[in-house]
């Protein structure tokens, strides 16, 4: 048994869903998902906003809170919430999103909830950005819950360093980062500068892979081409070491999503996605 918890992010036991559709709900039950999950040895769950509203008209969330629990799973991730520092009518769509991830997270104990910048990119109003955030860390924390950002290559927050710019400026116990690899490594940061990020923002990180060569658009490559670690083209190892190196002790989430990875059976997918991403942990690896 590892010392390590992982989380299976909402992708990875989604199954064939369409990530850049109008609906990108899984076709799957909630019941398989969890099961499946627990069975590769994650002990947390991830799940987006469509499908946990799904879940709300079916199960309730005291009724999923059970599911997850009955099956040993500790940390709850929710996302993803786009558009909070947007205005007009992106604005009343994401502020109708977030009043359900917390109403939410207060029931199931979220860790966090997942949020993120304009993903179609743009130039960032950075003192409006920080007082939404201080604003939305606020409401996070009376829900019980966090905040994690994430910044991506193709959004107006694109580095960990500018994510940890806002985070700092906004300086809540309740808002921090999440850092993931792939993002990492497509905006071109070194994986050495992440051991200087301060253990206190770093509030979840990611593992997968990816090719050295990006096909189609950052935001094609991303929901199609990602690799299982240690199958792509990235320095998983290292990756996860400099994380190691700022004293990080919080669960790893998993985040495959891929074309490929679409077509697998549920539970070949997550046991999968589980033995590639504990081996680097556990530095079994040569």
């Amino acid at each position: 048994m590892s010392e390590y918890d992982l989380i299976a992010a909402c992708w990875t036991t989604a199954g064939a869903c369409t990530p850049l559709g109008k609906d990108d709900r899984s076709s799957l039950s909630i019941n398989e998902r969890v099961e499946a999950a627990a069975s590769a040895g994650f002990t947390g769950f991830g799940i987006r906003y469509r499908d946990l509203m799904t879940v709300e008209h079916s199960l309730g969330f005291k009724g999923f809170r059970t599911l997850l629990e009955n099956n040993g799973i500790r940390h709850v991730e929710l996302e993803f919430l786009e558009d909070w520092y947007a205005e007009g009518t992106d604005r009343e769509k994401s502020d109708l999103q977030r009043r359900d991830l917390l109403r939410a997270s207060e029931i199931l104990g979220a860790r966090h909830i997942k949020v993120g910048g304009h993903l179609a990119g743009g130039e960032l109003d950075f003192n409006k950005v920080v007082d939404e955030f201080i604003q939305l860390a606020d409401e996070a924390e009376a829900a019980g819950t966090r905040v994690a950002l994430e910044p991506m290559p193709f959004a107006d927050i694109k580095t960990p360093q500018m994510g940890l710019e806002i985070v700092k400026a906004a300086g809540q116990t309740a808002g921090g980062l999440l850092v993931d690899i792939w993002h990492v490594a497509r905006a071109s940061v070194d994986f050495v500068s992440l051991a200087s990020l301060p253990i206190e923002n770093i509030f979840a990180v990611e593992l997968d892979d990816a090719d050295a060569e990006i096909k189609g658009t950052l935001l094609e490559d991303t929901v199609n081409e990602r690799r299982f670690p240690g199958e792509g083209a990235l320095n998983v190892q290292a990756f996860v070491d400099e994380i190691k190196k700022i004293g990080y002790r919080g669960p790893w989430g998993v985040e495959m999503l891929s074309a490929e990875f679409r077509k697998l059976p549920l539970a070949i997918a997550a046991q999968r996605a589980y033995d590639t991403s504990i081996r680097f942990l556990n530095n079994e690896v040569s």
